[in-house]
């Protein structure tokens, strides 16, 4: 993916990228949730740079907690 298709996705200013890409600038809070939120499948690799971390979805935690609940009322 070429930088334009990138800024095209995130919304994030070119020149921030290419700073970031150079070293001369770290990813604030903004630049890591827009790239979170364009692939969120990568936002615990992209805040660890772990590649073994399983994330979990607090939804379907919430909703696998209370199945049995449902299951054992009905």
């Amino acid at each position: 993916m070429g930088r334009q298709e990138f800024v095209d996705k995130t919304a994030i200013a070119k020149g921030t990228l290419i700073g970031i890409e150079q070293g001369r600038q770290e990813p604030k809070a903004g630049v890591l949730i827009a790239i979170a939120q364009a692939w969120p499948e990568y936002a615990a690799y992209l805040l660890t740079d772990e590649v073994g971390i399983k994330q979990k979805n607090p939804e379907v935690e919430s909703i696998s907690k209370e199945l049995p609940k449902a299951k054992k009322a009905s």
